[in-house]
């Protein structure tokens, strides 16, 4: 029998994405709660999923999983009681916008012993991205040292509904945008105890909106190999119109032995498409033919889920990226801010 699948949160476009994955390998949409954004929009596209209450979503035995994809700050509180239901739940990111939502999904997997999932798509919808990171991780670059991760993305203000302005329901830019390049690097480095030293957040183009960031910054430390690696990632709303995509989006790696680049969705005034992917060693610079790279994250969770291994990302791995970008929120400083004086030299 397929894997049959409800959705309680449809407030988000990323619904969409998760469930479509989920459908391509195999999954059955069976169920959804009537409340959200998009309401109308996925039940014209999935007009034979039954319109349910959450209560009775939860309580069916026949549902194996929960695609939410509701109001940020509202997905802890799906996850627990999906969790506790005993269902396996897959998230948009931020998959928790609180330190304490965190530790309540937590201890709801630790007694449920179903599965957390937040779905990373930079990483796990682009070629150039996930092949980089295989390279980087198979010594293709020597020694990685440093990793820069950029999101930027275009904010389409009069299409954002009300709670995206408001850092208690988003999460913030940190916590939401900046959780792709967090979950990057711990794949890179494969070091979960990684360390946040310092973030920072600012508001640069709509002051009206006073719990708002378009733009947001976080250094992280890790090990990898025996050696430190450091990582710098910045992620904004403020990719011009005239871009032609929604975001520049780069990741750099740099090794004792060479260099990777990533242009994940555009190459700015170079080659047309998406997926570009720059290797730069001892032999030489050329780019990497991603277009064989298998994107199937959905098969791949499916299977985890039904056998408990952990091949598409690890739990503790998804736990660490929302510690990581909930630490840099904590101690982010306002754009811009100095911090320390000149020295007398």
């Amino acid at each position: 029998m397929s894997l049959r699948l409800g959705v309680i949160g449809l407030d988000h476009l990323h619904v969409f994405e998760l469930v479509q994955g989920l459908l391509d390998a195999g999954a059955n949409a069976a169920t959804h709660v009537a409340d959200g954004e998009f309401l109308e929009l996925y039940e014209g596209w999935r007009p034979d999923s039954v319109a349910v209450h959450p209560a009775e979503l939860l309580a069916d035995d026949r549902i194996d999983v929960v695609v939410t994809a509701g109001i940020p700050s509202q997905r802890a509180d799906v996850a627990v009681a999906a969790l506790s239901a005993g269902k396996h739940v897959l998230s948009a990111k931020p998959g928790v916008t609180t330190a304490p939502d965190l530790q309540r999904v937590r201890r709801a997997v630790a007694t449920s012993g179903r599965r957390w999932s937040v779905l990373f798509t930079e990483r796990f919808t682009n070629r150039a991205t996930s092949e980089a990171i295989r390279l980087a991780r198979s010594g293709a670059v020597g020694q990685v040292a440093h990793v820069i991760g950029s999101g930027p993305h275009t904010l389409n203000a009069d299409e954002r509904p009300a709670w995206f302005f408001d850092a208690a329901t988003s999460g913030g830019i940190l916590v939401d945008l900046a959780s792709h390049q967090v979950d990057q690097f711990l794949a890179i480095t494969g070091d979960l105890d990684a360390a946040v030293t310092a973030g920072s957040e600012g508001n640069l183009t709509h002051p009206e909106h006073p719990g708002f960031a378009d733009i947001g910054t976080l250094c992280l430390v890790a090990s990898a190999d025996g050696g430190p690696v450091v990582g710098d990632h910045r992620v904004d709303l403020l990719s011009p119109a005239g871009l032609g995509t929604w975001g520049d989006v780069r990741l750099s790696i740099v090794g004792t032995e060479g260099t990777l680049e990533v242009r994940a969705n555009i190459d700015p005034a170079g080659r047309p498409g998406a997926e570009h992917l720059i290797l730069v060693d001892g032999e030489g610079t050329r780019r990497v033919d991603c277009s064989a790279v298998s994107l199937d994250w959905a098969q791949t969770l499916i299977e985890d889920w039904a056998d408990g291994g952990e091949r598409l990302i690890g739990q503790a791995h998804t736990f660490a990226v929302s510690e990581l970008t909930l630490a840099a929120r904590s101690i982010a400083t306002p754009w811009g801010a100095r911090s320390q004086t000149r020295g007398d030299g």
